[in-house]
């Protein structure tokens, strides 16, 4: 389920690029009081907006000049969607990926522990160096891992195909085996694979790129999600602090966190949404502490839409999202825009 995910987005409508500046202006002054207490990510600039949207075709093809360097948000030269200053590396993009398909199709193995490694970090050696073909790359460098979660008890709902796949790939090999043994096996091998996919992707990009701010987005998560209980706080449920707290491997081998704080519609009007927002962000520095590196730097992924919707947020959802990033200490934030916003006329017609 892809609830709280970027997707990429290689041709953002130009008007509603253009629609988005005044909005821009409302936020980044609300933001350019707020003093992170972490190392900045921009020299002197103790809070960083990052452009994660291309907009670089918006002169040329609408006559509409999008300048967001007036708003002191950093963004790649000409605005291109991958740069110096900011590369996403999708599933696809990056490696050979092992996941299954909506319709339960295995791809490049479909399991971590089931696929190539070395195969992987070959083909991962040349995404990187034609992404970013700049030895001195120091921006961030987000990868989207979405089809599984590295650990075994978050693979619900569609992903629990993951958790059945390695029980059927341990009974195979041990078909004399009891069901207990199958899942505990099964567990073990899912998350050491998964770990050393993970980890050693980041050391390949750390070593070809090392001053790049290497991480995964939506990492870490809270799923504090049950927004509908009359008695909700925020807080991550009880045992996501104690799974996150196994993934230390993945807080000490990546260079920045980038937890998502998309809201989702559910929030609109509940007064809920600076609770749930406080607490994605502080479980992101909560793992940095646990990590042993305090200054880890945290930029969470922010929309200016309700998540999946073409709802403009309105300016107190924005101050609690961009607000409670700074509020925090976060190193700044990366502004992100789904296609599906304007994909098609009617859409962008909302928006005007």
């Amino acid at each position: 389920m892809r609830l709280f995910s970027p997707e990429v987005s290689l041709d953002l409508p130009c008007a509603m690029a253009a629609h988005l500046l005044p909005i821009c202006t409302l936020f980044l002054t609300l933001l350019s009081t707020a003093q992170g207490f972490r190392g900045p990510v921009v020299p002197n600039q103790p809070f960083t907006t990052v452009w994660n949207a291309n907009t670089q075709w918006c002169l040329e093809r609408h006559g509409v000049d999008v300048d967001v360097s007036v708003f002191d948000v950093v963004a790649n030269p000409g605005q291109s969607f991958l740069g110096p200053d900011m590369t996403i590396f999708y599933s696809s993009q990056l490696g050979t990926y092992p996941y299954y398909t909506s319709a339960g199709e295995p791809v490049f193995g479909g399991l971590p522990q089931n696929a190539s490694l070395e195969a992987h970090l070959a083909r991962t050696y040349q995404d990187i160096l034609a992404a970013m073909p700049a030895s001195d790359f120091s921006g961030l460098a987000v990868i989207d891992w979405e089809a599984w979660r590295p650990r075994w008890a978050f693979n619900w709902d569609t992903k629990d195909i993951y958790r059945q796949r390695s029980k059927e790939l341990v009974q195979g090999q041990h078909p004399d085996w009891p069901a207990p043994w199958v899942e505990a096996a099964a567990q073990d091998q899912f998350q050491r694979a998964a770990q050393s996919w993970m980890v050693g992707t980041l050391q390949l990009g750390q070593a070809l790129r090392p001053r790049g701010l290497w991480g995964f987005y939506g990492f870490p998560d809270c799923y504090n999600y049950d927004f509908l209980s009359p008695n909700y706080t925020g807080e991550c449920p009880p045992g996501v602090r104690a799974q996150n707290d196994q993934l230390g491997w993945l807080w000490r081998q990546s260079r920045a966190l980038y937890p998502s704080i998309y809201i989702p519609a559910a929030l609109q009007g509940t007064g809920k949404t600076q609770a749930y927002v406080r607490h994605r962000v502080g479980e992101a520095f909560r793992v940095a502490v646990g990590a042993g590196d305090s200054s880890l730097p945290v930029l969470p992924y922010v929309q200016i839409f309700y998540d999946m919707t073409n709802h403009f947020l309105p300016l107190d959802e924005l101050e609690h999202s961009l607000g409670e990033s700074a509020a925090q200490g976060a190193a700044g934030v990366v502004l992100w825009v789904s296609w599906e916003n304007t994909k098609t006329k009617q859409s962008q017609e909302l928006i005007l």
